[in-house]
């Protein structure tokens, strides 16, 4: 190997070392710049719902950006879990935290586990998608109360008929 070429190969380890060292605290600070930056400012939120004038406890309580607003660029959706007393504080990011300011449809399922996900709902989808639901609000940039929220004459079904089966799903057929 020829003394030009060893100083070529040499000078190339050297640019790849320096961009190396370069790259590395930026990668290093990189996570620290991406916080919570989409995220957008939250509003206390929170509200009352009844049942036939019972609390449906476990209901979820859900907000959806009406016509082509979005709360922050993931599109978030502030959620709440119906207490026993029928009250629910909405949580965007982290418990409790209520939800970016805009107008919202509002959402209502009421699963029969609220412990366990699930597609199950006692309301049938009554109120489960905005097209189905009667109820918007705006959230302004103050602390909230939404209008109580009184489902009457909804056809509730029990815990065990709002279940999805529990079926396997078939498996591949077998040849002979």
């Amino acid at each position: 190997m020829s003394g030009r070429d060893m100083n070529v190969r040499m000078l190339k380890w050297q640019l790849n070392r320096l961009g190396l060292l370069l790259v590395l605290p930026g990668l290093v600070l990189l996570p620290g710049c991406a916080d919570e930056a989409w995220q957008a400012d939250t509003y206390p939120a929170h509200g009352t719902i009844t049942v036939n004038g019972e609390p449906p406890e476990g209901a979820v309580v859900e907000l959806v950006a009406s016509g082509r607003s979005q709360p922050d660029v993931r599109n978030s959706r502030p959620w709440a879990l119906v207490e026993a007393d029928g009250t629910f504080a909405l949580s965007t990011y982290e418990i409790g935290d209520g939800a970016p300011a805009g107008e919202y449809d509002v959402l209502i399922r009421w699963p029969p586990d609220a412990s366990k996900p699930s597609f199950a709902d006692r309301l049938s989808g009554a109120y489960s998608t905005a097209e189905k639901s009667p109820w918007t609000f705006t959230v302004k940039q103050e602390e909230n109360t939404l209008p109580a929220i009184e489902i009457t004459g909804a056809k509730v079904q029990s815990e065990e008929r709002a279940r999805p089966p529990r079926q396997a799903p078939p498996g591949p057929a077998v040849g002979n």
